[in-house]
């Protein structure tokens, strides 16, 4: 299992590095494929746990929330401006309460799902594309957060293999104290190198704060993605990625991280 996982870290580590680098467009197209593809491996998800999904309207709503925060420039609700965010937010729950209403048999759970499914993935993955857009800094910051996170799973995989003994929680098993406390702080100080290396456009502080973070909500996300794949009996979101399983599961610690992340960006400076 370990030789899959090199290899395909191998191939595709240098990939978003490049497309990190080049930003805009490209960036924003790369961003869109996994929201695009963690949304059918969602819905795949959900119907091998016989889990009722509104898969046109996830598909749907899915895809145009991100590309009305695109457009909007990240904003929700802006006087004056083109307000494609608010709109489809607003039209995102009437599209999936309305569908609901013309379907056959009707579940609430339905409804529930579907836009746990659009909020979850379109509108909290979409933030990788607005950190990346901050101005100054979008660069080292988003460059950090993936780099603080591969080194923090990486961390507290092996550490947490290798001197593991209590069980973090019922939903990951194999998960311990002693891994996320590896992982926590070896979340930190590459926060902190990161963005000296890159520049030093943050402060310290600012650095260490992003390391507390990522090494706390990264850790939640992960094992929340997790409980989903627990409830429908499923080990990995699918097997796209060798020994990595789904593209959900490689980007399930973005879930959290990404509006986090940004928003204590917005705030904190």
């Amino acid at each position: 299992m370990l030789l899959p996982r090199v290899l395909t870290a191998l191939f595709g580590i240098p990939v978003v590095l490049l497309l990190i680098r080049a930003g805009g467009p490209a960036y924003a197209v790369f961003v869109f494929t996994i929201i695009a593809v963690s949304l059918y491996e969602f819905a795949t998800l959900m119907r091998l746990g016989a889990k009722p999904v509104q898969e046109p309207m996830l598909y749907l709503f899915g895809l145009l929330l991100p590309a009305a925060l695109y457009f909007d420039h990240y904003s929700a609700a802006q006087a004056g401006g083109d307000n494609f965010t608010g709109f489809f937010i607003a039209l995102t729950v009437i599209g999936v309460m309305t569908y609901e209403l013309f379907s056959p048999k009707k579940y609430l759970e339905r409804i529930g799902l579907t836009l746990l499914g659009i909020f979850m993935i379109s509108w909290c993955l979409f933030h990788l594309v607005a950190i990346r857009g901050l101005r100054p800094g979008g660069f080292a910051l988003t460059l950090t957060l993936i780099i603080t996170v591969w080194v923090m799973d990486t961390a507290a995989y092996f550490l947490g293999k290798s001197f593991g003994r209590r069980q973090l929680s019922t939903i990951s098993p194999k998960k311990t104290w002693e891994g996320a406390a590896a992982g926590f702080i070896a979340a930190i100080l590459t926060a902190w190198g990161v963005t000296r290396l890159a520049g030093g456009e943050f402060s310290p502080l600012f650095a260490a704060g992003a390391g507390v973070l990522i090494g706390v909500f990264g850790q939640i996300s992960d094992i929340a993605e997790s409980m989903l794949k627990r409830a429908v009996g499923a080990k990995d979101s699918s097997n796209l990625l060798p020994g990595h399983g789904g593209i959900l599961d490689r980007f399930d610690s973005y879930i959290f991280l990404a509006p986090v992340i940004y928003y204590y960006a917005v705030l904190a400076r």
